[in-house]
C-alpha cells in the first residue's frame, strides 16, 4: 500500500506525546488538525478540485496544489504546518490512489515566507503584508521585499555575526537566509518531511537555503536556537554561505540512516539554474551548469512502481531549451540547454514548480511579450508539444498571492503529449493572437489547444484582455479594492499512465470563482478611493463547550498579524481601531477564549470613502466566522 498506514500512526497517543515533547525533532509532528480547524485556514477564494482520472496500473496520481500565500500561515511553525496539512487533508487524502504512488506538488518558494516565522519575523511579516513604499513592479529589485529581508537580518543579527566569524563577511541581502537557516529548515523542511511520512505520499516543494547540517553541539544550540521554543536537542546550522533556490522531493520512507533528519526521506534535489533577475538581486547562487555536478543536479528520479522518471524545472529553467551546435552535449551547459539536458537524461514527467512574480494579466518579464499567459505556453505546453523532446507530461503548480510589492499569480495546469479527446482549451486571454501585443514566435500557442489534461480556472472567466488586465490590477498590491490579494486557491489531480492515454478526456476544469462581469472589475467601480474609518464594532458569537455556552475569559484582537488588544472577561462586542491604517484591504481576527473552548471571527475590510463630497464614509467587509474547536 502506498498510502494510509502512516495516517493511523498519527492518531496513536504515544506518537502525539512524542511530537509535543519539548525537545521533539522538526519531523515529529503534533496530531493532525481536525476539519473545523482546517475550515478556519482556507483561503477566502477557495475553488473545487479539478479532477482527471485514468486509473491504469502503474499510473501515478499527481496533485498540483495552487497555494495562496498568506502571512497568517507563517506566524508560528504550527500555523504553517496546519495550513499545508489542511491542504492535504481536504484536497489530497479524499482522492488518494490506494495501489499506486501519490505525488503532491507544491510551488516554488513555498518555504520562503517561513523566514518570517515567530517573534523575530514579526517586523518582516508587517513589511511583507503592508509595504509602505511604492510598488516595485517592473523594477530590477523588489524594494518592499528587500526592506522585509533587511528586517530579518536585523532580527537575526547574533546568528549572522556568528556566521560572519565562520565564513567571513556574508552578502548583504542573502545573509538573511543564512542567518535564518534553523527557522527555514525547522518550518518548511520539517513540515514537508514529516507530512510525506505521515500520509505515505511523495511531496515536492522548494525554498531558498544554504547547505546545512544538524548540530547537537551545545554552543551551536545556544547560538542558533529559536528563542520562542524550549531549548532543543539539536539545531540546523549553515555549512556554507551560498543560498540556492532548491527544490526537494520527499518520499514516504527514509532512504538513508544518517544526516539531518529532514533530509533522510529526500529522494530528489534540484538547484535552480539559471536564475531570474530578481533572484540575482537577492544574491542567490545558481546551481551547477557544467560537469558531473550539473548532470547530478538534473538527474531524474525513477518513481517506484511506475515508468515515470521525474525531472524538476523550477520556473525559468522550464523555458530554457537553446539549440546546441551539432555534436554538443546539451548537458555541457544546463544554463543554456536545461530542458534538452533533462530530455537527454530520460525524464518523462516534468515537475514545474512555480512562483511567478508578476501579474498574470500583465507583460512577460522579457520586455517584449505583453501577455504573460501566452508566453507561459512556451514552458508548460511546449514541454509536451515540441517534437524535438520526448517528455510525456508537465505538471505546473503555481503560487498565488501578494508578498510585499510583488503579485504572484497564474493558472496551475497539467499537460500531456498526444492530444486527449474532447474540447481544447487555453489560459485566459489566449483565445486569439494579437500582433500588436504578441511575439511572432508564440503565434502557434494562441487559441484553444488539445494538450491540456486539466487547468485551474482564474479569478475571472475568460474575456477580452483589457478587462482581464483590470482584474489583474484589482488583485495587485496597493489596489485598495475589494479584489486586492483575493487570488484563487485550488488544486488539480490527474492519473498519468505511461505511455500517455490518447483516448482519455482532456481539458478538465473546475468552475471559476464568480467575481461578476469582467467590466465590473474596473478600478473604482465599487465606489471611489479608499480611506480608513476610525473604528469598527464586531459582535462576538458565543463559544460553546460540550453543547453548552462557555463563559468568555479572554478576547484577543489582531489587525493584520499584529496583536492590537487583549480584553479580559465576558463581553458581546469588541471595537477595533482602524485609524491610521493604509488604504485598501485589512484583515481582522478576533480570538475568543473560554473555559474548554475557543472561537474565531475573521473579517476582511476594504476601507473606502465615496468620491463626491458629502457622501458618507463606509467600510465594505467580507465576514467569515470561524468554527468552534477544542482548546
Amino acid at each position: 500500500m502506498f498510502a494510509g498506514v502512516a495516517v493511523l500512526a498519527a492518531a496513536d497517543p504515544g506518537v502525539a506525546r512524542a511530537a509535543s515533547a519539548p525537545n521533539a525533532s522538526a519531523v515529529d509532528l503534533p496530531p493532525a488538525p481536525d476539519a473545523q480547524r482546517c475550515a478556519g485556514v482556507r483561503a477566502h477564494r477557495t475553488l473545487p478540485v479539478t479532477e482527471s482520472y485514468d486509473a491504469r496500473p502503474g499510473a501515478p496520481r499527481v496533485f498540483a496544489i495552487q497555494y495562496k500565500q498568506d502571512l497568517t500561515n507563517v506566524v508560528t511553525y504550527d500555523s504553517f504546518r496546519v495550513k499545508i496539512e489542511c491542504l492535504l487533508r481536504e484536497d489530497v487524502l479524499p482522492r488518494l490512489a490506494s495501489d499506486r504512488p501519490n505525488v503532491v506538488v507544491l510551488n516554488e518558494g513555498i518555504g520562503l515566507a517561513t523566514i518570517a516565522t515567530g517573534s523575530r519575523g514579526a517586523t518582516a511579516r508587517n513589511l511583507f503584508g503592508h509595504p509602505g513604499s511604492p510598488s516595485c513592479e517592473g523594477q530590477g529589485a523588489p524594494c518592499g521585499t528587500l526592506a522585509a529581508l533587511a528586517a530579518v537580518s536585523a532580527a537575526y543579527a547574533p546568528q549572522i555575526a556568528a556566521y560572519n566569524e565562520r565564513f567571513g563577511p556574508l552578502a548583504s541581502v542573502s545573509q538573511a537566509f543564512v542567518g535564518a537557516t534553523d527557522t527555514l529548515v525547522r518550518g518548511f523542511m520539517g513540515t514537508f518531511s514529516g507530512l510525506a511520512r505521515r500520509y505515505g505520499v511523495y511531496m515536492v516543494g522548494s525554498s531558498d537555503l544554504s547547505d546545512f547540517k544538524q548540530s547537537t553541539v551545545s554552543q551551536d544550540i545556544t547560538t542558533f536556537r529559536d528563542p520562542d521554543l524550549p531549548r532543543p536537542d539539536s539545531v540546523y546550522v549553515a555549512r556554507k554561505p551560498p543560498v540556492y533556490n532548491t527544490a526537494f522531493m520527499w518520499g514516504p520512507h527514509d532512504v538513508r540512516g544518517d544526516g539531518p533528519d529532514v533530509l533522510r526521506n529526500v529522494v530528489l534535489t534540484n538547484r535552480k539554474v539559471p536564475l531570474t533577475p530578481i533572484e540575482n538581486q537577492l544574491q542567490f547562487t545558481p546551481g551547477p551548469s557544467s560537469g558531473p555536478a550539473a548532470v547530478d543536479n538534473l538527474r531524474p528520479f525513477p518513481l517506484p512502481g511506475t515508468d515515470a522518471r521525474i525531472g524538476v524545472a523550477t520556473s525559468l529553467p522550464a523555458f530554457v531549451y537553446g539549440q546546441p551546435p551539432p555534436g554538443v552535449n546539451p548537458c555541457s551547459n544546463t544554463a543554456s540547454y536545461y530542458m534538452r539536458c533533462l530530455n537527454a537524461l530520460g525524464a518523462n514527467l516534468v515537475i514545474q514548480d512555480e512562483a511567478n512574480p508578476g501579474r498574470w494579466s500583465g507583460p512577460d518579464g522579457d520586455g517584449v511579450e505583453k501577455w504573460q499567459p501566452l508566453s507561459w505556453m512556451s514552458s508548460t505546453y511546449r514541454t509536451v508539444s515540441d517534437p524535438s523532446v520526448a517528455f510525456a507530461y508537465n505538471v505546473t503548480a503555481m503560487m498565488v498571492g501578494n508578498l510585499a510589492d510583488l503579485p504572484f499569480d497564474g493558472q496551475s495546469a497539467i499537460t500531456q503529449r498526444g492530444s486527449p479527446q474532447g474540447a481544447a482549451c487555453h489560459y485566459v486571454g489566449n483565445s486569439a493572437f494579437l500582433p500588436s501585443e504578441d511575439r511572432p514566435d508564440l503565434q502557434g500557442f494562441a487559441g484553444a489547444q488539445p494538450g491540456f489534461l486539466a487547468i485551474a480556472p482564474w479569478v475571472a472567466p475568460d474575456g477580452p484582455r483589457s478587462g482581464l488586465r483590470n482584474v489583474g490590477g484589482a488583485l495587485a498590491p496597493g489596489s485598495g479594492g475589494p479584489l486586492e490579494n483575493d487570488y484563487a486557491e485550488t488544486a488539480i489531480v490527474a492519473d498519468l499512465p505511461f505511455p500517455p492515454d490518447r483516448s482519455r478526456a482532456g481539458c478538465a476544469t473546475a468552475r471559476t470563482a464568480a467575481v461578476g462581469p469582467v467590466s465590473s472589475m474596473m478600478p473604482g467601480a465599487t465606489g471611489g478611493r479608499c480611506v480608513s474609518r476610525r473604528t469598527v464594532t464586531i459582535t462576538l458569537p458565543a463559544p460553546r463547550h460540550r453543547r453548552r455556552r462557555a463563559r468568555v475569559r479572554r478576547v484577543e484582537v489582531y489587525v493584520g498579524d499584529q496583536l492590537q488588544r487583549v480584553l479580559m472577561g465576558q463581553r458581546r462586542q469588541v471595537t477595533v481601531a482602524l485609524a491610521g491604517r493604509p488604504r485598501g484591504a485589512v484583515r481582522v481576527r478576533v480570538l475568543i477564549l473560554a473555559r474548554g473552548a475557543r472561537r474565531q471571527v475573521r473579517r476582511r475590510y476594504h476601507l473606502c470613502v465615496a468620491r463626491r463630497a458629502g457622501q458618507h464614509r463606509r467600510v465594505h467587509h467580507h465576514r467569515r466566522r470561524g468554527a468552534l474547536h477544542p482548546a
